[in-house]
């Protein structure tokens, strides 16, 4: 017997796909063939490969925003900010065509997903509260740490760090010298010009 076709076994055959072949991977007929159906029948679940890539960009997404506000329960401060940034890493490391599909803004064409980038944000600016910066500064902070995330988890995956220092303790310097200069301009005051 056939399993029925629904929004869910859609999204999870879309980021099998993902997971194995990139966002370039996803087509309809990819995931129709996936889901054992033929590809005109996924039409009568999603629109168009827009809507496919929305509806799974949306899931990874919810999944990255659990992941991360479960790290910071409990938290303050940088103790959360390593938290969320450990659990930032480890998401792109383990999912990265989930991760991938987070990143990609403009497949995000609902605006149930735009909300959710949004509730990620919300978690950063939750943490940030507690130092002295103003709404704008910190969403600079969020940017510049997430750059941080980003590159040096892209970095990892694609094997581009040949040296044979511990990747750990690199990861760990750095983010460090990111969470140091925030530490140091809210006991100071300061504001970034």
């Amino acid at each position: 017997m056939r399993k029925k076709i629904t929004q869910e076994r859609i999204i999870d055959a879309t980021l099998e796909i993902v997971e194995e072949k990139g966002i370039a991977g996803v087509t309809i007929k990819n995931t129709a063939i996936q889901l054992g159906i033929k590809p005109p029948s996924l039409y009568n679940h999603v629109e168009n490969l827009e809507d496919l890539l929305d509806i799974a960009a949306n899931r990874s997404m919810r999944n990255l925003y659990e992941k991360l506000l479960t790290a910071s329960i409990g938290l303050e401060k940088k103790e959360a900010l390593r938290a969320i940034a450990q659990e930032y890493r480890n998401f792109a490391k383990n999912n990265p065509g989930q991760y991938e599909l987070a990143q990609k803004v403009n497949v995000w064409n609902s605006e149930e997903t735009k909300q959710i980038s949004e509730q990620i944000v919300a978690i950063f600016l939750k943490i940030l509260q507690k130092y002295t910066l103003s709404e704008e500064e910190a969403i600079h902070f969020i940017r510049v740490l997430r750059s941080y995330l980003h590159g040096f988890t892209l970095l990892e995956i694609n094997e581009g760090f040949g040296l044979p220092q511990e990747l750990e303790k690199s990861f760990t310097i750095g983010l460090e010298l990111v969470l140091t200069n925030l530490e140091s301009r809210s006991n100071q005051d300061g504001q970034w010009e």
